[in-house]
């Protein structure tokens, strides 16, 4: 499942990771944990989401042109989003969309969010 995030003044969305990662460590965004850095990735910190992961690949990297190609961007597609987040499966990655939609719409001022899109497309509902 891919959230497609829209920065306008960040077009490779590295201000937004490098926000995010500030906010996390100074603990103003509590519900999320860092998994990894690169590529940037979170879990929730609910006990029973914590093996979902939600992983920012930034626009430009191989892996964000592999996505785009096999048609996980879906209808978000043009214009090019600054970040695709893919959020792994499990019993509860709906819910984790729901939260990661959520603290993005909260912060959207700070992080830089000028939209976020779910790709709804037959190829994107596979992932």
């Amino acid at each position: 499942m891919q959230v497609a995030i829209y920065a306008d003044r960040d077009p490779g969305g590295k201000k937004l990771i490098a926000t995010l990662q500030r906010r996390l460590k100074n603990e103003e965004i509590r519900a999320w944990q860092v998994h990894k850095k690169a590529p940037f990735t979170l879990v929730h910190s609910g006990d029973r989401y914590t093996k979902i992961r939600v992983t920012f690949v930034p626009a430009g990297t191989p892996t964000f042109s592999r996505a785009a190609r096999a048609g996980a961007l879906g209808a978000f597609r043009n214009p090019e989003p600054a970040l695709l987040a893919t959020i792994s499966e499990g019993p509860s990655a709906d819910r984790v969309l729901g939260f990661l939609v959520g603290m993005l719409t909260r912060h959207a001022g700070p992080l830089g969010v000028s939209g976020v899109g779910i790709p709804l497309s037959a190829s994107a509902s596979k992932r």
